[in-house]
């Protein structure tokens, strides 16, 4: 289940019919507990348990559980997306296992969908949290997100302290697997934008250019009727570890004509690839022609397929 973007009134502020939780800057997860093992799959359905392999522990602490929740990577005690990219591509259980040891993760378990062989997404949102709050977390592989009763004062202190943003769940609403629901409604302090990656250039300085290596993505994302439109290029925030990322993500994706139509200045230069890789950008508005302005990218969203993509 996927919330929705608030709109410009804000999120709802009725505490009464309306639960407010943090928005933490995480890869979405289900952590399925069953027979002693655990299944963890990310929104596009790969099952990402060796990524995670602290993620384990759960098996030794309930026998049967089906939570939906985020993976966060801490920096100086705020959940970093940026932290969390060096660990979403690594497949080889040894690098795993060194990578946990390197940067350890959490899960922050907001919602139970399955308990003790019991289905629950028919029941109300306040029946799987009191469910959900009965469970005791096991040591560092998971928490629970904490449920706060007005927006005001959360809005407020996520953004003082610099945290993603929040969202407002209503309390009767029951759970629709894969929906964006109006029930949840999301409200980001950052602007942030999950964008295809249509082709890229090289890197440029100077008067001089190296061809090999990526310096700009060439971006798009899908318009109201589905199509998707060319959003601008972006090169900030581009460091090695995410071109190496990037470089295995468009691996054989070479194509002789870009999925969209891409400004000549933009062109010039560029290789272009099929739409099939995602990247999570943070900007600063639009222009009046629909380009990110000063977008700077965040990583690849290995979670992510390209039909998961909407304007935000």
């Amino acid at each position: 289940m996927l919330a929705t973007p608030a709109p410009a009134a804000g999120v709802p502020r009725d505490g009464d019919r309306w639960a407010y939780e943090v928005k933490w800057d995480g890869m979405r997860v289900l952590a399925d507990v069953h027979e002693g093992a655990v299944v963890l799959r990310s929104r596009t359905g790969r099952d990402v348990s060796a990524t995670f392999p602290e993620f384990a522990a759960l098996a030794e602490a309930h026998a049967d559980v089906l939570l939906d929740g985020e993976v966060v990577a801490l920096a100086d005690g705020v959940p970093s997306f940026s932290a969390l990219a060096d660990r979403m591509h690594v497949r080889d259980a040894r690098q795993a296992a060194l990578a946990a040891r390197r940067t350890p993760v959490t899960l922050i378990a907001f919602d139970v969908l399955r308990l003790y062989g019991v289905e629950l997404l028919d029941r109300s949102w306040q029946e799987r949290r009191e469910s959900l709050d009965r469970l005791h977390p096991s040591g560092s592989a998971w928490q629970v997100s904490p449920v706060y009763p007005d927006a005001d004062v959360l809005l407020a202190a996520t953004q003082e302290q610099g945290l993603e943003g929040v969202v407002a769940k209503r309390r009767e609403a029951q759970y629709q697997p894969g929906r964006r629901s109006p029930d949840w409604v999301k409200h980001a302090h950052r602007l942030l934008q999950s964008c295809v990656v249509v082709g890229w250039r090289g890197v440029e300085g100077r008067g001089t250019q190296d061809t090999d290596r990526i310096g700009a993505l060439l971006l798009a994302v899908p318009g109201a009727d589905g199509a998707l439109r060319f959003v601008g290029r972006a090169g900030s925030g581009l460091g090695a570890a995410m071109e190496k990322d990037l470089r295995a993500a468009l691996r054989g994706g070479d194509v002789d004509r870009p999925a969209v139509a891409v400004p000549r200045a933009d062109a010039a230069g560029a290789r272009f690839v099929a739409p099939t890789t995602v990247v999570e950008v943070r900007h600063l508005g639009r222009t009046p022609g629909g380009r990110l302005r000063h977008p700077v990218l965040r990583g690849v969203r290995s979670d992510l397929r390209p039909d998961d993509v909407r304007e935000e």
